[in-house]
């Protein structure tokens, strides 16, 4: 198998985060471990990450010099060099779909007669690809001596590859993989043209050439299966289908009694409590949970509270305050852990309950409020896998999801949700009234569904996938050798 103590260097713009990307990252550096394998993180920003890190900071897409990049690659209006505020605002609202890809806008801006904002700063494409270049040799040349001091024998590169958030890193890192013929694993979360915002480019050239690179010595793994025809659909690449999993071994450790949790929530023992685990933003489609809240407390005639765990994202406080708006006019409970200028224990006659609780993170964590909840919610348009549904199996609590698209492949396995179509249905709200009323019917559903996500989504699972990739490296080093 593998030499003892050999490293991996597991590579992103950013790690050691709350972000679907560091959380998973961590998981493949636990299972790189039982596999005899020493994890060294690299990245712009290493977040809680104490150890074993290399920070370079060209390699964060915050990085002042990496944003004025990715903004002039990516301004559809470019060409004529006349930006309104308006366009770069909805450009900017593009880009929030799944993380902030765009700062506040550049240029000096003007009012013009008819009243449109508009920035006199056109973009210099021969002076962008050399700045790309720029950055590009600073990052290899670092990159050159993490790997050289820390004797590096493997990549395992986290969506550097997939979306150009850092476009001097992806050149950079596949120069490296080149030259110094380092066995890579690059794990896709997603790809470049899954996301509006970077569909219009200066940089066709460098897309093609390197999100991501077809090379020899790279394995690619993606999420889900939609995106591994895609890749192969868009760039004849193939790729192995591992899916996010879930480490089962947090369900042994020592957990605060759900009563207390809940006592904190001001949710009573007779109350439910639904659990979102998501942040805030539009595409998460959380008035769907609400319209399901308001239709079952009619039913049930109980308190019903819906606790949204994440944030409001800056670019999307209209969605923010719209969703408040829907779950006063509904007289739906919400508790939220953040959100400025909501308020603390809000309440009004005729309304439903608001209660801001910015410290329950501080107290619990979020496996403590799976635990606790009665049922978990995930109606979301679009997800890139879909975390919150392995851990409601795994925490055992029955699931209310849409069918978003790539929900497919775990529903192929069997699993037994609360599914919808868009809309909450009748039959929808009678199915989860049964889940939360009837005993044995939930236990029934909830133990099917834990078995399931146990042997195609934990650690075990993923720690078997990897090793048979990483053997595929010792195949090809092998017919290199004959």
């Amino acid at each position: 198998m593998l030499k003892k103590l050999e490293r991996i260097a597991i590579i992103s713009t950013r790690l050691g985060g709350i972000d679907g990307v560091s959380v998973e990252a961590e998981k493949w550096a636990k299972a790189y471990s039982m596999l005899g394998l020493e994890p060294l993180y690299i990245a712009g920003d290493t977040g809680v990450i104490s150890s074993n890190f290399f920070r370079i900071e060209e390699m964060d897409y915050y990085h002042p010099d990496i944003e004025k990049i990715r903004i002039e690659a990516f301004s559809k209006l470019k060409r004529n060099g006349i930006i309104t505020l308006k366009d770069w605002i909805a450009r900017d609202d593009l880009g929030s779909k799944t993380e902030p890809c765009f700062p506040t806008p550049p240029g000096n801006w003007r009012e013009t007669d008819n009243g449109a904002e508009i920035s006199d700063e056109t973009f210099d494409i021969p002076n962008l690809r050399k700045r790309i270049d720029n950055l590009k040799n600073i990052i290899k040349r670092k990159l050159l001596n993490a790997i050289a001091k820390n004797k590096v024998s493997y990549f395992s590169v986290e969506n550097a590859l997939s979306i150009p958030l850092n476009i001097p890193l992806g050149i950079a890192l596949t120069e490296i993989i080149v030259e110094e013929k380092i066995p890579t694993i690059t794990r896709h979360h997603d790809f470049y043209w899954e996301r509006e915002e970077f569909l219009d480019s200066a940089i066709e050239d460098i897309l093609r050439d390197y999100f991501p690179p077809d090379l020899p010595n790279i394995k690619h793994v993606v999420i889900n299966t939609l995106a591994q025809k895609s890749l192969f659909s868009r760039k004849g690449i193939k790729a192995t289908y591992i899916p996010n999993v879930f480490d089962f071994g947090i369900l042994n450790e020592k957990r605060e009694n759900p009563s207390i949790v809940r006592g904190y929530l001001n949710v009573r023992e007779k109350d439910y409590l639904f659990l979102q685990p998501t942040r805030i933003i539009r595409r998460k489609r959380i008035e769907r949970s609400i319209e399901l809240v308001e239709k079952l407390s009619k039913i049930l005639n109980r308190n019903i509270f819906l606790f949204i765990t994440g944030k409001p994202e800056k670019s999307e406080m209209d969605y923010f305050h719209d969703i408040l708006a829907i779950a006063d006019k509904k007289k739906v409970n919400l508790i939220l852990s953040e959100g400025e200028g909501v308020g603390t224990n809000y309440s009004n006659s005729g309304y439903g309950r608001r209660n801001l609780k910015e410290g329950v993170f501080k107290r619990y964590n979020i496996f403590d409020l799976y635990n606790c909840c009665d049922l978990v919610t995930l109606p979301s348009d679009i997800e890139g896998f879909g975390n919150p549904v392995i851990e409601a199996c795994a925490f055992r609590k029955p699931l209310f999801v849409n069918n978003y698209p790539v929900l497919r492949d775990m529903l192929s396995k069997g699993f037994d949700f609360v599914v919808i179509d868009g809309q909450v249905s009748s039959s929808c709200v009678e199915k989860v009234k049964k889940l939360l009323t009837e005993d044995n019917y939930r236990e029934k559903v909830v133990e099917r569904n834990f078995k399931i996500a146990h042997r195609f989504y934990s650690m075990e699972f993923l720690i078997k996938e990897l090793e048979k990739v990483l053997k595929g490296f010792i195949c090809l080093e092998s017919d290199h050798e004959a």
